[in-house]
């Protein structure tokens, strides 16, 4: 039996949007894969399917042509755009300018002295930004710990290069409660040598809400400075005691990886 054009467009427009529904799934629960199989799979089924749509089909000026010409151009350019995403993930790290047993660098701004954090324990997160959706899941997990970081004493400061007017408005729409700290010229981000020198990134303005996390638009990214995702345990007397950053901007630390560091560093 022979499948027409438009049902192979269909069918790989709905094999893409399955794969990647099952990938921010796991990003939203922050359980992103290293090496996510099925959305590559489903990436590389659904632009073979297009293309296969695009040379058998007959075009003329009609509702078929042009949906199966606007399936084929969304499976092959969101499949090219995620592929191009995947193969930038890594992070230039070896320029951090701390290591555990080290004290906290003082830093202040118009929105946080780290004097306030004398005699406190701290997470301190650097951050791409609101824009990204791995940041974004890592801060709700964040958010989600904060009953059993409050139960060892710790608080939680989150530093990126966004202005203070999308800090706030992050912390609002991510129901937030803890301390986003703007860095809009990047000068903590230097000042502890976790600067990503040339990512590509948006702004808040340009995300959207798409399976339930925001994402930022492709045609609105750019290449630009940012945070790159550093953890940070500092104890109560501002030594810094764990350390974590990845070479993969899409994979954080688990639920369970933070508070294994916070009981082998805290245990009280």
């Amino acid at each position: 039996m022979e499948i027409s054009s438009i049902t192979l467009a269909i069918i790989g427009f709905v094999l893409l949007n399955l794969a990647m529904m099952h990938y921010f799934a796991k990003v939203k629960q922050s359980k992103t894969p290293r090496a996510p199989l099925l959305l590559i799979v489903g990436m590389v089924v659904s632009s073979l399917l297009s293309l296969v749509a695009l040379a058998t089909h007959t075009f003329a000026a009609d509702l078929a042509s042009i949906a199966i010409a606007l399936l084929a151009f969304n499976n092959l350019s969101t499949s090219a755009l995620f592929s191009y995403f995947l193969a930038t993930r890594k992070t230039p790290l070896g320029d951090i300018k701390v290591k555990v047993g080290d004290q906290l660098l003082p830093f202040a701004n118009e929105q946080f002295d780290t004097i306030e954090l004398a005699g406190k324990r701290t997470l301190i997160k650097f951050y791409r930004g609101s824009w990204c959706p791995y940041c974004s899941s890592e801060l709700s997990m964040f958010e989600a710990l904060t009953p059993k970081l409050a139960a060892h004493n710790i608080d939680i400061v989150a530093i990126s290069n966004d202005s203070e007017v999308e800090t706030t408005a992050h912390a609002k729409r991510d129901n937030l409660s803890f301390k986003l700290i703007a860095d809009p010229t990047l000068a903590i981000i230097r000042q502890y040598g976790v600067e990503h020198h040339k990512g590509l990134g948006a702004t808040a303005d340009d995300t959207l809400n798409v399976f339930g996390i925001a994402m930022p638009l492709p045609w609105k990214m750019r290449f630009k400075a940012m945070a790159i995702p550093t953890s940070l345990l500092v104890d109560e007397n501002g030594k810094i005691v764990w350390i974590d950053q990845s070479d993969d901007y899409r994979i954080r630390a688990s639920e369970e990886r933070v508070m294994a560091a916070v009981t082998n560093s805290f245990s009280d």
